[in-house]
């Protein structure tokens, strides 16, 4: 047995080393085209549509909800695989968290992204009547409504990673409905108290669309390579409109209903504006532990596993502008569709 280890072990070592990589880089990432089809193999759309006909003919519309989200924390992964693999690949893994931006700077950007879209929606000749015309209407008696800030915790019991917050605009204030698809796992409520029921019986009666938008701002970008027998993984600053969702609604929806339609962003909208700087806050105990733990696997032909954590150092004004310049393209794209479909 002690004849074999030296040998064994800096073959396990090489492994090890060439399994996986993850590195970060203070330069501004680009956003990465997401696929989708058979097989992913068609690019998909800048924005994709639900429904058309439920866009059409709105000319005047009242803004039910309205709300921003801020990632503050996520895992970012490249993972080797493939049937040549053979337990030799590396699972690339970078955890990665905002520091520096405080809850002020957040609502800030909100109030300016509800402005600016509602802004939009008059340069594109929609009539934008007041908030309380639709809230205020017996349609509306009843509608559950959220607090915000609304933290989505999708971290987990093992991980501390995966945290977001979304903000309200002091515009509308810290209660608000949540629409269907706009927060994960969140329905809005159940029957009455459901928001579009609100919606269904307003358009109805008072002849408008009710808009409601949601968006999740990032801040980190990720690129590398995930092969057969080894993953890379190099994280960087990247302010983007990860998702994006405008509903409308003017009536009951159904099967042969088209009064219930919505837009979705099928690619993230970055900004090239720089943020942050940032460090690697992996400690050398870990990576000790780690490379302990990936020698083990790798003499037993098991995979290898890099991870390490990465602050990012927000700069809060060039936070916002990078925030907003990604806000500011989201909105436009939004309503230029809405006004195609019109």
């Amino acid at each position: 047995m002690n004849k074999i280890l030296p040998g064994v072990i800096p073959v396990a070592m090489a492994i090890v080393l060439a399994g996986c990589s993850v590195t970060s880089n203070d330069t501004v990432m680009k956003t990465e085209k997401r696929s989708g089809g058979f097989m992913g193999l068609s690019t998909t759309s800048d924005v994709q549509v639900d429904t058309p006909k439920a866009f059409s003919g709105a000319q005047t519309v009242v803004i039910g909800g309205f709300k921003v989200g801020f990632n503050q924390s996520k895992r970012l992964q490249k993972k080797a695989g493939g049937i040549f693999s053979g337990g030799f690949g590396g699972k690339s893994t970078g955890l990665v968290k905002l520091d520096g931006i405080g809850p002020e700077v957040h609502q800030r950007i909100v109030d300016q992204a509800h402005e600016k879209f509602v802004q939009a929606l008059v340069d594109q000749g929609y009539q934008v009547l007041p908030r309380e015309t639709f809230t205020g209407s017996p349609a509306y008696a009843g509608t559950k409504e959220y607090d915000f800030p609304y933290e989505d915790d999708q971290s987990g019991l093992l991980s501390s990673y995966g945290v977001g917050t979304y903000y309200s605009p002091s515009q509308i204030g810290p209660r608000q409905p949540v629409f269907l698809g706009e927060i994960a796992g969140v329905t809005g409520g159940i029957g009455a108290s459901n928001p579009m029921n609100a919606v269904a019986k307003f358009g109805e009666q008072a002849g408008a669309h009710v808009i409601n938008v949601a968006y999740m701002v990032d801040f980190a970008g990720a690129g590398g390579h995930a092969g057969s027998t080894f993953s890379s993984l190099e994280v960087g600053q990247l302010m983007s409109v990860d998702t994006g969702l405008v509903g409308i609604g003017s009536g009951y929806m159904g099967t042969f209903s088209n009064k219930v339609g919505k837009l979705t962003l099928g690619q993230p909208i970055g900004s090239e504006v720089a943020f942050a700087t940032i460090e690697n806050n992996t400690s050398s105990a870990e990576v000790g532990v780690e490379t302990a733990l990936n020698v083990f696997s790798a003499v037993l032909g098991g995979g290898t596993n890099q991870t390490r954590e990465f602050v990012f150092h927000a700069d809060p004004e060039k936070y916002a502008q990078a925030a907003l310049d990604a806000l500011d393209k989201a909105n436009s794209i939004m309503t230029s569709k809405m006004a195609e479909l019109r």
